[in-house]
């Protein structure tokens, strides 16, 4: 009962993000006629130039969506899993990740120095999840046989695979706010300046959010043998 209870958990939160997706993407490609791209845009885009309040819905959905994960993480931490020292850090890490996302999705760009340093931060909780994913199941794996024992490897699997594309992110040389806008010439001979097809550090950012609802995975697996 646990285990389904975590994954409805996840599967709503998951739900209400998509939707604050939606909602977002629609009312940016609404307000600046261009389609909303998680390659080269930054979150906090969807609330640019304008308030909160402009993009309530959308907005709305994601609190309701961090709210939700930190639920779970707390939930399984506690209740499903049997709590320890690894698990209460994994949980105080969760809720900061969520903090951090919040962050990254509502704060103004006139406090860019600021949002550099929360992005990172961001990114680095987003590597401390699964890696102390793995270093709770572990232990767990030596010690067991059979069944369990695959499924506590599947599990560390997963997130060993989460942590370093993570770290891979990371330690990406080109993610950085120093962007350089791509010059071309018009049928005119007038230069053209226009955003990047790719820009690393929005890629960055999005994915640190996308790995808090990845990083579920390993917790999800283990829950279904309690």
């Amino acid at each position: 009962m646990n285990s389904v209870v975590s994954l409805l958990i996840v599967l709503i939160s998951l739900s209400f993000f998509m939707l604050g997706i939606f909602l977002s993407s629609s009312f940016y490609f609404k307000k600046h006629d261009v389609k909303y791209s998680f390659v080269r845009m930054f979150p906090y885009e969807y609330n640019y130039p304008n308030s909160f309040r402009n993009n309530v819905y959308g907005n709305i959905a994601f609190i309701v969506s961090l709210v939700g994960m930190i639920a779970f993480y707390i939930y399984s931490s506690t209740v499903v899993n049997k709590a320890d020292v690894t698990l209460i850090v994994l949980s105080v890490a969760a809720v900061a990740l969520s903090g951090f996302i919040a962050c990254l999705f509502f704060m103004p760009l006139q406090f860019l120095r600021t949002h550099m340093i929360l992005s990172t931060l961001a990114m680095v909780f987003a590597f401390a999840i699964p890696a102390l994913e793995c270093c709770y199941i572990y232990p767990y794996f030596k010690n067991m046989v059979g069944d369990e024992k695959i499924i506590h490897l599947v599990a560390f699997i997963v997130g060993a695979i989460i942590a370093v594309t993570m770290l891979v992110f990371l330690f990406n040389p080109k993610a950085t706010y120093k962007i350089y806008l791509d010059k071309s010439v018009d049928k005119d001979g007038n230069e053209v300046f226009a955003r990047p097809k790719f820009i690393a550090m929005a890629f960055n950012e999005w994915w640190s959010i996308f790995n808090l609802f990845i990083s579920s995975l390993p917790l999800i697996i283990i829950s279904f043998i309690k």
